[in-house]
């Protein structure tokens, strides 16, 4: 989970409008590692406006996928459908087929 901290004036060196540290914690095994990043708090709003568009872009990619997907499966089925319709029965297969549940019985 990211977390965002407001460092405390003690703690700004060197360029002091980079007040805001992102911290991104990566799991690697049996272990945790946590890199931060500092960032002026106009870095920090772009960097969320164009996460919100990346993740605006993937959304509507995913909801155009799942859209043809969804075409495809229905022009599959029409098509095995008429297939299955168009087939004749086999008659030999089905007289022996009631022959054997009428000896069965």
């Amino acid at each position: 989970m990211l977390t965002l901290r407001l460092l405390p004036e003690e703690e700004l060196d060197g360029d002091p409008a980079q007040c805001v540290e992102l911290a991104v914690p990566r799991r690697g095994g049996d272990t945790i590692t946590v890199t931060s990043l500092r960032l002026t708090p106009s870095d920090l709003v772009r960097l969320r406006t164009e996460a919100d568009l990346t993740l605006g872009e993937i959304r509507a990619e995913v909801l155009r996928a799942e859209a043809t997907w969804r075409q495809l499966l229905g022009r599959w089925f029409e098509e095995g459908r008429a297939a299955v319709d168009s087939l004749t029965p086999d008659v030999a297969l089905l007289t022996r087929v009631l022959e054997g549940l009428r000896t069965s019985l």
